[in-house]
């Protein structure tokens, strides 16, 4: 195929997909690439790592995910694989291509200190949706979609739910004073 370009494989535990796809924006937006293959996959290859995760009460106990509901208990690991093709507009747009979604921003942060990797920083959770809105130059009520993290978890879920709506509820008072709330 001739690829030209940067390559990179990206490993952030859950979110590599999404930091893939963040990088490779950010290559168009520099002007590297014309074009971008962003792939992610996960594969179970040992029964070690479920083991580990199963010991430390992060896996649900009926194998079924539970998230974001008040029976969450854990996740259950899966295998699965995707590929997306990244171009800048304009030249989708002039090659006539089928425009399935528009990447308008992004944003990547670390969590920082919390209590674990089923208990996210509800702050660090803020500030990126907050950093991801800002580069966008989009308003929160222009979102039609949002990825969760979705840990299973009573601890996690909860937290997750609370940061984006602070962070909402956080830019709609700085635009438009404390009239109201979104939850």
């Amino acid at each position: 195929m001739d690829l030209q370009g940067p390559s990179m494989a990206v490993d952030t535990g859950c979110s590599s997909s999404l930091v893939a796809v963040h990088l490779a924006c950010q290559s168009l937006q520099n002007q590297e690439s014309n074009l971008c293959l962003v792939g992610g996959v996960n594969l179970i290859l040992s029964p070690e790592p479920t083991i580990a995760f199963s010991q430390a009460r992060m896996m649900s106990a009926d194998g079924r995910c539970k998230t974001f509901d008040a029976s969450a208990d854990g996740y259950v690991r899966g295998e699965g694989c995707a590929v997306v093709v990244l171009k800048r507009l304009s030249n989708a747009l002039h090659d006539g291509d089928r425009i399935l979604a528009i990447i308008r921003g992004s944003a990547v942060n670390q969590d920082g200190q919390s209590n674990g990797i089923t208990a996210p920083n509800s702050l660090s959770q803020q500030a990126v949706i907050r950093q991801a809105l800002k580069n966008a130059q989009v308003q929160p009520a222009q979102i039609s979609y949002i990825e969760a993290h979705g840990t299973g978890t009573s601890l996690g879920d909860p937290i997750e739910v609370n940061a984006r709506a602070g962070a909402f509820n956080a830019i709609l008072v700085a635009r438009w004073g404390n009239g109201g709330s979104i939850c």
